[in-house]
C-alpha cells in the first residue's frame, strides 16, 4: 500500500492515490560534474585494481624468490650439517685418541709402579737371601740354603704371602718344625 490508500466512509470506498514526486532535474553543469566524478572514481578504482595486481605480481615474484632462497638455504644447511657431522666425528675421534693416550699413560704409569714394586721386592728378597746365607754355620748349609733360595720362582718372590710361606718351609726344614717365624 505504498502509493495508494483506501478509506471507507459511509459505506463508500474512497481510494486516495498519492502523487509521485517527479525526479529532480539536474542542470547540464550538474550532470557534467556528476559524469566527471564518476569518471574520476572509475579511474581511481582501476588504478587501485592495477596497483593490487602489481602488488600480487610482486608478491608472487617475492614468493618465488623466497622459495628459491629457501632451497638454497636448505642445501647449505644440509651441507653444513654434513660438515658439522664430519667435524663432530673428527672431534669425537680426537677426543677418543686423547682418552686412549690418557689410558695408555695411566697404564704405563701403573706398569712403571709395578716394575718398581717388583724391583723393590726382588731387592728385599736379595737382602733376605744374603741375611740367611750369612747365618749358615758351614759351607754345606750355605750351599743347600743357597740352592733352596735360588729354586724359589720369581712369581713366588713377587707374591708376599707365597714368599713368606716358602721361606717358612725352608727355615723349618733347617731349623726344625718348632721354629717360630718371629725369631
Amino acid at each position: 500500500m505504498g502509493d495508494s490508500e483506501i478509506f471507507e466512509k459511509d459505506g463508500v470506498e474512497i481510494e486516495i492515490v498519492k502523487e509521485k514526486k517527479k525526479k529532480r532535474k539536474l542542470t547540464e553543469k550538474q550532470l557534467e560534474n556528476l559524469r566527471l566524478g564518476r569518471e574520476k572514481m572509475k579511474a581511481k578504482r582501476e588504478a587501485l585494481k592495477k596497483e593490487k595486481e602489481k602488488q600480487l605480481k610482486r608478491l608472487a615474484k617475492e614468493d618465488k624468490k623466497a622459495v628459491k632462497e629457501n632451497k638454497v638455504i636448505k642445501k647449505e644447511n644440509k651441507k653444513s650439517r654434513r660438515v658439522n657431522t664430519e667435524l663432530s666425528k673428527k672431534a669425537e675421534e680426537h677426543r677418543n685418541k686423547l682418552l686412549e693416550n690418557k689410558r695408555i699413560k695411566l697404564l704405563e704409569k701403573e706398569n712403571e709402579m709395578l716394575r718398581k714394586s717388583q724391583a723393590n721386592k726382588l731387592s728385599k728378597f736379595e737382602d733376605l737371601r744374603s741375611k740367611w746365607l750369612l747365618r749358615a754355620d758351614n759351607l754345606e748349609d750355605y750351599d743347600t740354603i743357597s740352592e733352596e733360595l735360588d729354586s724359589i720362582p720369581e712369581e713366588v718372590i713377587l707374591d708376599d704371602q707365597k714368599l713368606e710361606s716358602s721361606l717358612l718351609d725352608i727355615v723349618k726344614k733347617y731349623k726344625g718344625e718348632n721354629y717360630d717365624k718371629e725369631q
